[in-house]
């Protein structure tokens, strides 16, 4: 054997398990930082050039990405667990069947990681009712901690943070103090904790969980929220001044085809019109300053010399309606508005300038971050990692995302009040990469064909052309609603509708 040959393949092992294990820098495991915001829409992230820059167009934009449950509490609860409701349990936003107490936090993102030699940073909005029926805690796995608690969390001035054992209110509600306003100080907060992993500092890798409120509405008291909907930072108030929402979907002419709950809705006159317009410009105004923030953690990664061996993900943990379907403020539902969600990312391995159009949802975040560190969750996981999409843009799978609407209400968990208040029911829904199938308890059903419609504005529920799509889809809903781990990741058959002609064969 030629003496170089051992050499050589001890060369060539260490490169196929690099390949294999996570992206790692020239400083070992890689950081990841999740910067998540609140009831953002994707559209919202054409007032987010910096984000859009700096993480999109740096790594890879994800076209298709949507949440599971378009509901704050158990969204943010697949997050970090990377299951659907139905297997964590977190089914609203407020006990008994949600909020902070219905996650078992001990099975968590953070404790994995933490487990795994990560330092774990937690900055900004936790789970509903954080800090608001017991005294605020740090829960498991986190290292370093400086959340939101309720009911502050929703108050751009006056708002108090748990930091590490100690209660900390910034100012006061009706006090506008440009240097306390809360996205401020949480991007101050974050940059610290980027500061402090730089190298000769602490050098374990690092997990930084940022979490901010806007564009969410202001509340101070649950259930209501304020006039305005939210301020924006004082530096940003009237940049947006003549911009309205343009949805094809706004204030739809024809609801007949819609649920119980979307029929009941009158057309949007025009007050109420107007007031929709002022929140949706005070909701892009006030992600100005989420976009500066963003641009402030970027440029702390780079100036350590931290940006290379990080992953940066950005995204939503929902929606909202303003004005889709007569629905003028809210989330939860399944239609496109509520659950489809802004998702960049980049870091080690992902090239810059990528456009994935695979179907993906939040169930996907918590395993992408096991697999970008190498850690394993000590639960069984309903997502997959997102990382080899990232890295191949055009891979595409027929992979569909179940939605879940597990406790009836109002759509609009916050507060607004239309004409009248009617009440949600539960349902279960199915996305795939053409079709969009709900199932209402008690019978209702919503089936969209959005390489047609992607607007959903005509469900082909009753079209005979799409009756082996209804029953197809119907199957796998069935299916998915109590699916776990891998048969949850299981492919669709991609069902194409039945011609005119077919149709009519049938029947004669």
């Amino acid at each position: 054997m030629p003496r170089f040959l051992p050499a050589l393949l001890l060369v060539l092992a260490a490169l196929v398990l690099g390949l294999a294990g996570p992206a790692q820098g020239a400083g070992g495991r890689p950081n990841v930082v999740v910067i998540m915001t609140d009831d953002q829409t994707l559209a919202d992230l054409e007032a987010m050039p910096r984000t859009q820059s700096l993480i999109g167009d740096a790594g890879t934009t994800f076209d298709r990405s949507y949440v599971s449950y378009p509901l704050c509490c158990p969204s943010r609860a697949t997050y970090l667990t990377g299951q659907y409701a139905h297997n964590h349990g977190v089914r609203s936003t407020t006990p008994p069947e949600g909020g902070f107490e219905a996650l078992d936090t001990r099975h968590t993102l953070p404790v994995w990681l933490e487990a795994a030699g990560y330092d774990t940073s937690h900055v900004g909005k936790y789970l509903n009712g954080y800090g608001m029926r017991r005294r605020a805690n740090v829960p498991p796995g986190w290292t370093d901690w400086h959340a939101t608690v309720d009911k502050s969390t929703y108050q751009m001035w006056g708002y108090t943070l748990h930091e590490n054992g100690v209660d900390t209110t910034y100012g006061d509600f009706l006090s506008e103090d440009p240097a306390l306003y809360q996205t401020d100080v949480l991007r101050d907060k974050a940059i610290d904790v980027i500061d402090a992993h730089a190298p000769g500092r602490d050098e374990d890798p690092f997990f930084l969980s940022l979490n901010f409120v806007a564009p969410h509405g202001e509340v101070t008291e649950p259930g209501a929220t304020t006039q305005p909907y939210v301020r924006p930072a004082p530096r940003h108030r009237g940049l947006f001044g003549t911009l309205q929402p343009e949805s094809p979907a706004f204030d739809e002419l024809d609801v007949r085809d819609k649920p119980p709950y979307v029929r009941g809705l009158a057309r949007i006159g025009w007050a109420a019109r107007e007031r929709i317009a002022e929140d949706f410009r005070a909701r892009r105004e006030s992600l100005l300053a989420v976009d500066e923030a963003v641009e402030g953690v970027v440029g702390a990664l780079e100036r350590t010399g931290q940006l290379e061996r990080t992953y940066v993900i950005f995204t939503s943990d929902n929606g909202f309606f303003q004005g889709e379907h007569r629905i003028p403020k809210g989330k939860y539902l399944a239609y496109d508005a509520s659950s489809r969600v802004p998702l960049l990312v980049r870091g080690p391995g992902i090239a810059p300038g990528g456009v994935a159009q695979e179907l993906v949802a939040n169930i996907d975040l918590a395993p992408t971050i096991l697999d970008a560190t190498g850690t394993a969750a000590d639960r069984p996981i309903d997502g997959r990692s997102l990382l080899s999409f990232a890295r191949e843009p055009f891979r595409r799978t027929t992979r569909p995302i179940l939605h879940e609407g597990l406790i009836a209400g109002d759509s609009d968990r916050d507060g607004f009040s239309s004409q009248r208040r009617t009440r949600v029911g539960t349902y279960y829904a199915i996305r795939t990469s053409r079709y969009l199938y709900v199932n209402w308890r008690g019978g209702g059903r919503e089936l969209y064909d959005l390489s047609r419609d992607p607007f959903e504005l005509e469900s082909r529920h009753r079209d005979p052309r799409y009756a082996d799509v209804r029953r197809a889809l119907a199957a796998e809903v069935a299916r998915l609603r109590r699916c776990e781990e891998l048969e949850c990741g299981t492919s669709v058959e991609q069902l194409q509708p039945l011609t005119r002609r077919a149709v009519r064969s049938r029947t004669r």
